[in-house]
């Protein structure tokens, strides 16, 4: 019986952090696009989330603390939720050849935890760089950084 409990916990944990990496993959896509239609599109028009001169997804992709060693931050998302992912497949992937290095990962929810929780912590920092470096706020960024805290509370 307790096993069972165990077990549906378990499910219900994985389900709900798939769920949320799943849905900071899809917004940081599309962070990477306003990135991409802000900096390289002359004829791009204004994103959905660019509402007001403070609400401005455009105005912070615009300057250079949208990127870190020359990279958009979008793509450090992108690969953040993707390393996740491959961590919640761990064991599954580390019986094929290729993945075997993922059997080191023993209990894959301390390590997604972790990531989690450190990526939350960066993202108190892009919020203050944000509110009071840029002076201007990035809904979908404001949104990525509730879903790093939501994963590393339910790991």
């Amino acid at each position: 019986m307790e096993n069972n409990v165990e077990t549906n916990k378990n499910s219900w944990k994985s389900a709900s952090i798939i769920i949320l990496v799943v849905i900071g993959f899809v917004l940081s896509i599309e962070l990477a696009k306003i990135y991409y239609s802000a900096n390289f599109d002359q004829y791009a028009l204004p994103s959905f989330c660019s509402i007001s001169d403070f609400v401005d997804c455009d105005g912070v992709a615009k300057t250079t603390e949208s990127q870190f060693l020359g990279v958009p931050l979008a793509y450090w998302g992108i690969l953040l939720y993707s390393f996740i992912l491959l961590l919640m497949g761990a064991d599954k992937l580390k019986n094929i050849k290729l993945f075997k290095f993922m059997e080191v990962f023993k209990n894959k929810y301390h390590y997604i935890a972790s990531l989690g929780l450190i990526s939350f912590v960066i993202s108190m920092i892009l919020l203050c760089v944000s509110l009071f470096g840029i002076k201007k706020l990035c809904l979908l960024c404001a949104c990525t950084y509730v879903l790093d805290l939501l994963i590393g509370l339910v790991a």
